[in-house]
């Protein structure tokens, strides 16, 4: 019996610290709200405005979330594309800006070091399309509501900060009051716009 008890009171001693060390190992992303910046690349739907800007386009991001559990977060974002270019035959300058401020619901599948996420929401997004015509500028200004889905991973560096790569797609159409393009036939008129697309992101962040 002195001996079972002694073999019970070494094993308890050699556990005990590997019990301690797991009830205060990090927990990775432990915090209520989190800020992340970021840039990558987005497309647009519209096969004109495609042919105008091209298929990749410069985007910037900026993400604030915040915890409404354990694993859900409430969050508003935000990104700026600025493009230029030029219509395929009489090489007039066109610019387009879409600025969107968006809200929406984010799951978070993990609180380890690596955290999947999937997300949706709504947005409103303010528009600029510009077009030069025969020296006049013909321009395009619309704010549109619109709706997106996304999902992403979180790599956490240490307990806060981490980077991530996301991907994301918006669904933006709308018809516009007026708005004018030229092809070799002259100037054309929508009937409806298309200037959703699929974003690629990257970045950093910090939960805190």
């Amino acid at each position: 019996m002195k001996a079972i008890l002694g073999i019970l009171i070494i094993s308890l001693t050699a556990l005990t610290p590997g019990l301690a060390a797991a009830e205060t190992a990090p927990v990775f992303g432990d915090g209520d709200f989190s800020l992340a910046v970021g840039a990558g690349m987005r497309s647009l739907t519209e096969d004109i405005a495609e042919s105008l800007y091209g298929k990749n386009n410069l985007v910037y991001s900026l993400d604030l979330a915040y915890a409404l559990g354990k694993s859900l977060d409430i969050f508003v974002h935000t990104d700026y594309l600025k493009v230029d270019g030029e219509t395929t035959f009489t090489k007039e300058n066109t610019s387009l800006s879409i600025i969107p401020i968006e809200a929406g619901l984010r799951l978070r599948l993990s609180g380890r070091r690596l955290e999947p996420q999937i997300g949706f929401g709504a947005g409103y997004y303010m528009i600029k399309d510009e077009i030069e015509i025969a020296s006049e500028t013909f321009t395009l200004e619309k704010n549109q509501v619109g709706f997106f889905i996304e999902g992403g991973l979180r790599v956490y560096v240490t307990r806060a900060l981490f980077v991530f790569a996301q991907a994301r797609m918006t669904f933006l159409k709308f018809k516009p009051d007026q708005s004018t393009d030229e092809d070799d036939t002259g100037i054309i008129y929508y009937n409806e716009r298309d200037l959703g697309g699929f974003a690629i992101l990257g970045g950093l962040g910090i939960r805190f």
